[in-house]
C-alpha cells in the first residue's frame, strides 16, 4: 500500500482512533463524581504523542499476535524505529480491520517507553519496496508493554485456540 492509500485509512479512523484513545487515557473519578458532582476531569496532562499503524484484514488470521515497525529505507531516511529509539513518540495503537474496512477487530497500545529494543523476530522487504519492516511478537515484551488490548468478540476465538 502507498503512502496515501495508507493516510486516507487513518484519516477515515482517526474519529474512532481519538474514541479508543480517549477511553484508556481519560478517566472517571468516581469520588470527585459523588462528593463534587464532577463527572470527568483532566487535572494535568503531559503532552504525548501516539504512532498509529492500521493493518487490512488479510493479515489478520496470520499476523494477530505480531506488529511491524518501519527498520528501513533504501534513501537512509529516519524511519519509525529511529524515531522510538530517539524517544519522539511515546505510544503505538496497532491495529487490524474488519474485512469491510468498517471498524477495527483488534488493537493494542503500547507503551514504547517498555519498548526494550529486543531483536526483531524477522526484517523483511516491504511489497512495492520502499522499506524493510521490521516483525515484533507481542509476547517478547514485559507485559508493562501494553496497556490496552482489545479483541472483537467475533474475532476473539483466534487468541482463545491459538493463544498468545
Amino acid at each position: 500500500m502507498s503512502y496515501e492509500q495508507d493516510r486516507k485509512i487513518e484519516d477515515v479512523f482517526a474519529p474512532l482512533i481519538k474514541n479508543i484513545l480517549g477511553q484508556h487515557f481519560i478517566g472517571k473519578i468516581e469520588e470527585a463524581d459523588l462528593e463534587q458532582a464532577t463527572d470527568f476531569a483532566i487535572y494535568c496532562v503531559k503532552p504525548f504523542k501516539i504512532a498509529v499503524r492500521l493493518r487490512r484484514f488479510d493479515y489478520f488470521h496470520s499476523f494477530y499476535n505480531e506488529f511491524t515497525i518501519r527498520w528501513s529505507r533504501p534513501s537512509g531516511a529516519k524511519t519509525e524505529i529511529h524515531k522510538i529509539r530517539e524517544h519522539l513518540v511515546n505510544y503505538l495503537l496497532y491495529g487490524f480491520l474488519s474485512p469491510d474496512e468498517t471498524e477495527i477487530i483488534q488493537y493494542f497500545i503500547g507503551d514504547l517507553e517498555k519498548f526494550t529494543d529486543p531483536k526483531p523476530h524477522n526484517i523483511f522487504q516491504n511489497n512495492p519496496y520502499d522499506s524493510e519492516l521490521a516483525v515484533y511478537k507481542l509476547n517478547q515484551f514485559p507485559k508493562e508493554f501494553i496497556v490496552k488490548f482489545y479483541c472483537h468478540l467475533s474475532y476473539h476465538y483466534v487468541w482463545s485456540q491459538r493463544g498468545r
